[in-house]
């Protein structure tokens, strides 16, 4: 017995979900004969992209009509069941993923020179299209640009960004769109009513709105709960694809912006341990924030359907986060969401996302408590988001007993220390330049910031002022100030900034910056 999908997948145009434009754009070009030669439908999946395909190659086979005039296929004769039962010489199919290399594509080209077997038309239907290799494309580009005249393809894809712009501007584009739920519920009743299911009105718009307006979606839900349970109810669809009440998903959205992690945690591990759609969740969740965002925004949705007491309660919600936040928060729920359809453990991916937002103010804490026990630099030479301005060229007369001159002199010698320590350190500090020194404190002057927040790490400067007490024989305090790179002054090259390194040793160094 054949599963629900494809039992009552559309076989005309009018049986197909939520794509009145499409089919309507479609049925007139069939009626006067200004049918093109190659089309993109472009579109999420199980909307109808490839369903539509098929029933274009019936209708401009259908023996029904004469050229130049078709309409909606008859589905009586001989070529249109021939197609409906996948035995069509004339109709080719092409999974892009599997055939995805330019010698499929060459094959392809030598092939549909051969005129058809017994219709008017070749019909080429290249499903997953955007997964063709570059050269394929390149190699399809010649076949679209001097087409047969009895060639038609049809590309279609879920993601048309990925196609080449010379491919796109060769096609006629359809964008098929996610049908709405009274749509998918109107064509479950039809099945429901073939088939005899039980089922409340209410679990009806719980496929409806899970299947997050895919066709296939839906009916496969549909298949899956009629085979398990007598009377399909409500309740029966949160095992499959969780369509979670409102205070759930409420109860869920809270607990993160106030930073709650064991709750939020616990709420996806417990959907994840009755084997819910966590993805499906997510998506919920992140058209939830979309509605906050919007009373942030001071924006009204005219096609919001909550009531008063939810409005209410979205709206005390707003008033604890900010909208900056709200669209980190949308951002992090979305990659999640698009991760957990691809990994066994879907709720992985989505705890990681809670995490990452409920703890990126410790993180920030921690760093600024880093940042404080760092020995304080003079507010001139202080960095914040911009680069700091050169510093005086006078020098404040050292107490030290060390003259900036030793630094100077020895400052290779002190590179030689670091080495052995740490390799990137010593490459790091070749790109540093001593500046002044200010009784104990040596400025130095770094010309990168992912430098500067390398040298001002704990660890980093602890090290650094070991080596460099040991090489000068006293105390100093180093101090790195980010400058640009434009305002450093010629400095003339002397034979002590000179280190010798052998070629070995360079190529370790440059592996040391760019695989770290």
């Amino acid at each position: 017995m054949a599963v629900f999908y494809l039992k009552y997948r559309p076989q005309k145009f009018s049986d197909i979900v939520g794509q009145e434009h499409v089919v309507k754009t479609l049925l007139s070009q069939l009626e006067t004969g200004k049918i093109g030669h190659g089309y993109l439908f472009a579109g999420p999946r199980g909307t109808g992209k490839t369903s539509a395909a098929r029933i274009f190659a019936k209708a401009v086979n259908c023996q029904k009509y004469h050229m130049p005039k078709f309409g909606e296929p008859c589905n009586r004769c001989k070529s249109c069941l021939s197609v409906a039962a996948g035995s069509h010489l004339d109709l080719i199919e092409i999974d892009a993923a599997s055939n995805r290399l330019i010698e499929d594509v060459r094959d392809l080209r030598e092939k549909i020179k051969l005129s058809p077997v017994s219709s008017r038309f070749k019909v080429y239907i290249i499903d997953e299209a955007h997964m063709l290799t570059r050269e394929a494309f390149n190699a399809l580009l010649k076949t679209l640009e001097e087409p047969p005249k009895h060639a038609i393809f049809i590309l279609a894809t879920t993601e048309p960004s990925k196609l080449p712009s010379t491919i796109i501007s060769r096609v006629q584009r359809f964008n098929f769109q996610r049908a709405k739920d009274e749509e998918l519920a109107m064509a479950l009743r039809k099945i429901i009513k073939e088939e005899g299911i039980k089922i409340d009105d209410e679990a009806i718009f719980a496929i409806a709105k899970a299947a997050d307006g895919s066709f296939r979606d839906a009916v496969s839900f549909l298949d899956q709960l009629s085979a398990s349970s007598k009377k399909v109810t409500k309740d029966d669809i949160k095992s499959l694809a969780l369509v979670s009440d409102w205070n759930l998903l409420f109860g869920f959205l809270e607990s993160v912006v106030e930073n709650n992690l064991k709750d939020a945690v616990l709420t996806v591990e417990k959907l994840w341990q009755e084997k819910a759609d966590v993805s499906a969740f997510i998506k919920e969740v992140i058209l939830l924030l979309e509605d906050v965002l919007f009373i942030k925004l001071s924006i009204e949705k005219s096609d919001s359907d909550l009531d008063n007491t939810q409005l209410e309660k979205l709206r005390a919600l707003a008033q604890k986060t900010t909208d900056s936040k709200v669209r980190d928060l949308i951002k992090l729920f979305l990659v999640a969401e698009g991760e957990s359809k691809q990994y066994n453990l879907a709720h992985i991916p989505v705890v990681l996302a809670i995490c990452k937002y409920c703890l990126s103010d410790v993180d920030q804490n921690e760093q600024t408590e880093t940042v404080n026990e760092t020995p304080a630099v003079p507010k001139a030479e202080i960095v914040k988001e911009e680069l700091v301005e050169v510093l005086p060229k006078k020098a404040a007369p050292s107490k030290s007993s060390v003259s900036f001159t030793h630094i100077q002199k020895n400052w290779s010698d002190f590179l030689q220390k670091v080495r052995p320590h740490n390799t990137h350190l010593t490459a790091i500090l070749r790109a540093t330049r001593p500046f002044q020194l200010e009784g104990s404190d040596l400025i130095c002057e770094v010309f990168y910031r992912f430098h500067k927040e390398k040298l001002e790490e704990i660890k980093t400067i602890r090290l650094l002022e070991e080596i460099m007490e040991e090489v000068m024989g006293k105390k100093i305090k180093l101090k790195f100030v980010l400058v640009k790179k434009a305002d450093q002054a010629p400095k003339p090259v002397r034979s002590s900034d000179v280190v010798d390194i052998d070629s070995k040793e360079l190529e370790k160094i440059a592996q040391e910056i760019f695989l770290k």
